[in-house]
């Protein structure tokens, strides 16, 4: 089959065209996606001198969505990031975060929580 270019299509062949394209497009559907990133800013949350938490904690995510994830696809990074961006942990390494796990349940409204456990030494 040889293409043929649409400039030398007739009004008629043009017209049928673009209702077979816009029909295509009608068929299509969008499927919505989880900001997992949204509302982000780089000015501290907590405030005042020692607005960092002292001492080493223990970080545990739990996630609800309405479909449940690979074990591998609950990731905490981004999260553990903004604690240190906005002052509440003064760093991510292994002298200030101790442990981090992660559960998940099946559930709506979707949302993630995190919480922050002082580790005793």
């Amino acid at each position: 089959m040889k293409a043929i270019p649409y400039e030398s299509l007739n009004d008629a062949m043009k017209a049928q065209v673009e209702k077979q394209i816009v029909k295509e497009n009608s068929n299509r559907t969008t499927v919505p996606t989880t900001n997992m990133e949204s509302n982000t800013r780089n000015e501290p949350l907590a405030t005042g001198k020692n607005a960092h938490l002292a001492a080493p904690v223990s970080i545990h995510i739990h996630s609800i969505r309405k479909r449940s994830v690979d074990s591998d696809g609950i990731s905490g990074k981004y999260a553990i990031d903004q604690l240190v961006n906005s002052r509440l942990l003064i760093d991510d390494s292994p002298a200030y975060v101790k442990e981090v796990t992660y559960s998940q349940e099946k559930g709506a409204p979707e949302k993630t929580t995190i919480t922050l456990t002082e580790v005793k030494q």
